[in-house]
């Protein structure tokens, strides 16, 4: 094999390997855009759920959301005592 013939092999290598690069890079960049609208969506989704929350949150929701509702009110009142009881140790220091 000559020299011109490897030179010639080694480059057509080299340029897939770029273009598979660039791809791969493009490819990267575009599932890095779809994550940052995926962190848009679920925050708003975040946002609407905290809203409903307040607003029905002694009733008048939809019976759907009965589970949810009771399970966010069961898990703010363990938060509440929980911080009780991180307020109780810090008095017993």
């Amino acid at each position: 094999m000559s020299s011109y013939e490897i030179t010639e092999k080694t480059s057509k290598v080299m340029n897939k390997l770029f273009k598979k690069g660039r791809k791969a890079k493009e490819i990267f960049d575009i599932k890095s855009e779809i994550s940052t609208c995926e962190s848009v969506i679920n925050r708003s989704y975040v946002a609407i759920g905290r809203k409903y929350y307040a607003m029905f949150a002694e009733g008048g929701f939809d019976p759907e959301f009965e589970k949810q509702m009771k399970d966010i009110k069961n898990a703010m009142k363990a938060i509440k005592d929980l911080e009780e009881k991180i307020d109780d140790i810090k008095a017993d220091i």
